[in-house]
C-alpha cells in the first residue's frame, strides 16, 4: 500500500513538461516496438512463402519429365526441372542416393562443398555403313576390310575400322577370331547449364551429336539450412560515444530542443532490434 502511495505522490507532484516529456518518450518505444513486429511479420511471411515455393518446385519436380527441342543452330536440348533440397533434409530422406553421389564422385560425405548434383543417362543409337573392301589371302581365306569416319562439327567425330579374316573350307565359312578385330571410338561434346525461369530452376543438356537420347536427368540443388534460418536477436549491452539533436528534459522541469553529444552504455532488448 506503502508503493502505491508513494508512486501516486511521485506522479502528483510532476509538472506540465516533464508528464509531456516521459509520454513523449513511451509513444517512441511503443512506436519502435511495433515497427519491429511488424519488420518481424514481414520475414517470417517471406521465409514461409519461399519454403512453401520450395516445396511445391520439389513436387513439380518430381512429376516432371524430360522435354525436347532443336535450337536454331540444329543442337538437341534436353531440359528437366531441379530439386531444391535442404542438406539435412537430402542427408537424412535421400540416403541411398547421398551415397551414390559421394562414392561415384569421390566427395566429402558431409557434403559441405557441394551445392550442386547432376547426373544423366545418355544412350546413343545409330547405324553405321561402312565402306568395305575384300583382299583375298588365298583360294580359301580372305580378309574383309571394313572403315567409316564420320564428322559432326562442334567437336563431335566417330571412326569405325575393322578387319575380319574369313576361310572357305568344306563348303563352309568361318572366322579367325584371333585375326578379326573392330575399333570404335567417339568424341561427344556435351553442353550442360542450370537455368532460373518463373521461379524454379532447370538443367539444360544440348549436344549436336546425331542420335544421342538423354534418356534420364537428375539435377539436386543443395541448400544450407543455416542460410535460410532467420536470424536468433538477443538482448544485449552496447557501449559507445554518440551525437544527435533532440528534446532533453532540463532541471527536472524544462523541455529543451538541442544538439547533444556524449558517451553511453545502453541495453538494447530483442523488440527495439532491427534488420537482420
Amino acid at each position: 500500500m506503502n508503493i502505491l502511495i508513494n508512486i501516486y505522490n511521485f506522479l502528483k507532484g510532476l509538472n506540465k513538461n516533464t508528464i509531456i516529456f516521459i509520454l513523449g518518450a513511451l509513444f517512441m518505444l511503443l512506436f519502435l516496438k511495433q515497427c519491429n513486429q511488424n519488420a518481424d511479420l514481414k520475414r517470417q511471411l517471406a521465409g514461409a512463402k519461399t519454403e512453401a515455393e520450395r516445396s511445391h518446385n520439389n513436387y513439380l519436380a518430381s512429376q516432371d519429365t524430360i522435354s525436347y527441342y532443336k535450337t536454331q543452330a540444329g543442337s538437341l536440348v534436353s531440359e528437366k526441372r531441379s530439386f531444391v533440397l535442404k542438406l539435412e533434409e537430402f542427408e537424412n530422406n535421400y540416403k541411398d542416393l547421398k551415397q551414390e553421389y559421394t562414392e561415384v564422385l569421390g566427395l566429402n560425405k558431409n557434403l559441405d562443398k557441394q551445392n550442386t548434383l547432376l547426373k544423366a543417362k545418355i544412350e546413343i543409337l545409330s547405324r553405321i555403313n561402312p565402306e568395305g573392301s575384300v583382299t583375298m589371302l588365298s583360294d580359301t581365306s580372305s580378309f574383309l576390310n571394313f572403315k567409316k569416319i564420320d564428322d559432326f562439327g562442334k567437336g563431335n567425330f566417330r571412326s569405325f575400322e575393322g578387319k575380319v579374316k574369313v576361310f572357305y573350307t568344306n563348303k563352309e565359312f568361318s572366322i579367325d577370331q584371333k585375326q578379326t578385330y573392330f575399333d570404335f571410338k567417339q568424341t561427344i561434346k556435351l553442353y550442360a547449364s542450370i537455368d532460373e525461369e518463373n521461379g524454379y530452376k532447370k538443367v539444360k543438356i544440348a549436344s549436336f551429336y546425331p542420335g544421342l537420347d538423354v534418356q534420364d536427368i537428375e539435377n539436386i540443388n543443395l541448400i544450407d539450412n543455416k542460410l535460410n534460418e532467420l536470424p536468433q536477436k538477443r538482448s544485449r549491452w552496447v557501449a559507445g560515444i554518440g551525437g544527435g539533436y533532440g528534446v532533453s528534459l532540463i532541471n527536472g522541469s524544462t523541455l529543451s530542443f538541442s544538439p547533444w553529444i556524449g558517451v553511453s552504455v545502453l541495453w538494447t532488448p530483442k523488440w527495439l532490434q532491427f534488420g537482420k
